[in-house]
Formats: structure tokens, sequence, C-alpha cells
């Protein structure tokens, strides 16, 4: 009875150690992913690169990314240079594909843009270039090794949208990668929005002064103010126009709707305005402002017209547009109370 006693224990030990060698491969071999299946994604944060994007609406260039820029990325997380990594895409060795940051893996959808890249919607989905939503698109230049990330010129301002793609090292799994995070936002630095007090007085008036916003009139018009006031259509106190190429104009300061067909009706250039931010002339029903810019003095004056009620509050709005080169414009939205 012992010996049957015996021989059943080492019977049941011999199973359990078979079903523990079976645990042991199972947890160790590597899944092997098909073409149809998303593999995991390895969480690994140093093998992430963060670009954060912004685009101004009205000025969109393409921006591009130099891979060489990461060559430590590639060569610590890949074991791989980036000419290295370039080739791999050609022979296969590398992937190159979206990540699924939600569900935490690779996303192997086709390409839609060309062989080596994606369009994307509002959203941050990959798209077609024909969909509605089709906001940014996304490739790589084989040649250069660099990103190419353009922006849909419908692109509307305050768009904020996050895509994620990564090389890997083709095989069993995709664990040895880098992962570029894209952070697009659509911007509008044309827009200059300022708050200002007129003091008491017939005609008297508040300057603004360009200086302060020099960088807005360097990335909307490529230039300083010394060169921006140089090209503005203005001589002096004449009153009459050079035709310079960068004119001022008076804006709907509701619609953003830019008056191009008035000629200047205060000292040029300038205009006077009505109490619904329209150009009119002086002595016109409902004329309130003035408005001119003083290329001497660097300065944007915005002045009232007489019989004004104190503690009135107005919204007017003008810009400044290269005729030549009419993607070059930035404009004043002015609030402004009289004391």
């Amino acid at each position: 009875m012992k010996h049957h006693l015996i021989y059943a224990l080492i019977s049941c030990f011999m199973l359990t150690f078979a079903a523990c060698d079976d645990n042991i491969e199972d947890a160790t071999s590597k899944h092997v992913y098909g073409e149809d299946e998303s593999p995991y994604l390895k969480v690994n944060t140093n093998a992430v690169v963060t670009n954060n994007m912004e685009f101004a609406v009205g000025h969109f260039e393409p921006q591009t990314i130099q891979l060489s820029d990461y060559a430590d990325k590639f060569e610590k997380n890949m074991n791989m240079t980036v000419d290295q990594v370039i080739n791999g895409l050609k022979d296969g060795s590398v992937v190159f594909y979206n990540i699924n940051t939600a569900r935490n893996n690779w996303n192997k959808a086709e390409m839609t843009k060309g062989t080596t890249g994606w369009y994307y919607n509002s959203a941050g989905g990959i798209c077609s270039v024909d969909d509605p939503t089709q906001t940014v698109s996304m490739e790589i230049d084989t040649q250069a090794k660099t990103f190419i990330v353009d922006v849909n010129e419908k692109a509307t301002v305050g768009t904020v949208l996050t895509f994620n793609a990564g090389f890997a090292v083709n095989g069993p799994d995709y664990d040895k990668y880098v992962r570029f995070t894209f952070n697009v936002s659509i911007t509008d630095p044309s827009i200059i929005l300022t708050s200002i007090s007129i003091p008491t007085g017939d005609y008297a008036s508040y300057g603004i002064d360009f200086n302060k916003y020099a960088a807005t009139i360097q990335t909307c018009m490529g230039m300083s103010v010394a060169d921006f006031l140089a090209n503005l259509d203005y001589n002096g106190d004449s009153g009459e126009a050079t035709g310079k190429n960068i004119r001022m104009h008076v804006i709907n300061p509701s619609t953003g709707v830019w008056d191009e067909t008035s000629t200047y009706t205060a000292e040029s250039p300038g205009y006077w305005i009505n109490n619904l931010g329209a150009a009119c002339n002086w002595g016109a029903t409902g004329y309130s402002f003035y408005a001119n810019t003083k290329n001497k003095d660097h300065a944007l004056y915005v002045g009232r017209a007489p019989g004004l009620t104190a503690g009135s509050k107005y919204t007017i709005s003008v810009g400044y547009k290269d005729s030549k080169n009419t993607n070059n414009f930035f404009r004043f939205i002015i609030t402004a109370t009289l004391e």
C-alpha cells in the first residue's frame, strides 16, 4: 500500500514539474505578431521625443525636424545610427508606424501621404487628404533625413491636436524603438489685443508704441519695426500717400473683414472711424475717432472726436498689410475708454 502511495506521489510531482516547464516557456517566449495585429507598446520614457509646434494662421509654412538632432536616442534605444534607421526603412529591418496612446499599442495603418507619412484630422486621427477635417500632415524626407510637418491652409485658429509615430527595429516585437510626439497648435500672432484710455479734451490721443510689438511685426511682416515703418505708405505730415508697399487699413471689429477700398481720411496714413468701427470722413454721422501712424514716433495714435461722453467705451480695429505679399499682415483690436 505504501509502495502504491509513493508511486502516486512521484507521478504527481512529475506532472507538476512538466506543467511548470510549460508555464516557464510560455512566460519567457516572445509573442510573434501577425500582419493584422497591433503590437503592444513597451513603456520606455527615455525613447520619447516631444515636439511642440505652433503654426501661425495666415503664415503657414512647413516645419522640419532633423533626425540627426536625436542621434543619441537612436543609438541608445535601437542601437542604430540615423543612416542605419533610414536604410532600414528601405530594406524592411526598421518599421515606421503611428502609435495609439489610448490603447498603448502600435497602429499599423497604411500610409496616406506618399510612402512615408500620413494626414491627420483635427482630433489627431489618421485620415485621407480628401477628409473634410484633414488638418495636418507629417512625412519623412529620407534624403534630408527629416520630418516635414505641414498644416492645411483651411486650419482654424485655436485648433490643438497631438499624434505619435515611431521607428522600431522589425522583429517579433517592436520593443526597440524611438517615439516622436507631435503637439500641434494653430495660433494667430497677427492679432494684438490692447486696451487704452484716451485723455479728456477734443482730439486728445493715446500713442501705441510699435516697439512693444517688435516680435509680432517680425513674425507677421518678416521685418524689424524700422523696416516696417520705412516701407509704410507714409509721407510725413503732408497727408499724401506715397505708394509704398505697406498700407494701413480699418477692419470691422466684429467680423474681422478688412476694408481694402477706403482711402485715407485722416492724416496719412490714417482714418477717421465712426462709432461702429468703420472708416468715415471727419464730421460724418457717428464719427468718433481718428487713428494714424506717426513714422517718426514709431507709434499708432488713436484720438477722440469732439463732444464725446466721458466714460464711454468703444472697440476699433486697424491693421497693416503688404500689398505685394498679402500673407504679411497684422492688426490691432483696441478697446478705447474715454476719460
